[in-house]
């Protein structure tokens, strides 16, 4: 899987995480099923070990934002951290998922026992952090197609396999699910999703989509 630098930093934030944090109970979880929601506060941090979970922040109006989507291998569930009563964060998982989990207090001690495990949690923390500030920006400078096309690169880049004619394929993206990540109506977005399958630059189906990321980014970066 191809890896772009700051996805390298999350993955090394996460893989120094994993040195200190002992192996936990695994909880498996249905398609759709809810990990926790706005209705109670987190208070556990996760570690996914199989399958991938949707984390969302519901908006004014009732419409929910799509904040990212956390694959294998990836901890989620840092908002467990706030001392606040509730939140509006969801996580639920997309597909058939495993997690392992800790309790909050249970990793303040083993940060204060372990600090280079706090350092860990830091790093991928401004990886988020760094990740959330591109998107403002382009929500303040982009187009409406330049925004889901960097956002179908980004996704290829942490969720997707290149195979050898360049292509790069990933899990299926629904139209819903990307017009709240690009923050948009789900007709606009499949009104641009047509026009790259046109210029072939994607194709796609309910088993994934198949993206020609390089020529992607070329006409949009």
């Amino acid at each position: 899987m191809a890896a772009n630098a700051t996805s390298f930093e999350l993955h090394t934030g996460v893989a120094d995480a994993l040195e200190y944090l002992p192996v936990s109970g695994a909880t498996e979880y249905g398609k759709g099923e809810t990990i926790y929601g706005p209705t109670e506060r987190p208070n556990r941090i996760y570690l996914v070990v199989v399958g991938t979970v949707e984390i969302s922040q519901l908006a004014g109006a009732g419409s929910e934002v799509l904040l990212d989507l956390i694959r294998a291998e990836e901890l989620f569930g840092e908002s467990a951290f706030l001392d606040i009563p509730l939140g509006s964060e969801r996580a639920v998982a997309i597909e058939k998922t495993k997690l392992m989990s800790w309790d909050v207090s249970e990793m303040e001690d083993l940060v204060m026992k372990q600090p280079r495990l706090g350092v860990a949690l830091m790093q991928i923390l401004a990886w988020r952090t760094g990740e959330f500030t591109r998107r403002i920006e382009s929500f303040a400078l982009d187009s409406i197609e330049q925004r889901l096309a960097r956002s179908l690169i980004r996704f290829s880049e942490r969720l997707g396999t290149e195979e050898e004619n360049g292509i790069v394929s990933m899990m299926p993206l629904t139209h819903a699910m990307l017009s709240r990540y690009v923050g948009t109506s789900r007709e606009i977005v499949t009104q641009y999703m047509i026009r790259f399958r046109k210029r072939g630059h994607v194709s796609y189906s309910r088993q994934g989509i198949r993206l020609r990321r390089d020529a992607l980014r070329a006409a949009f970066d």
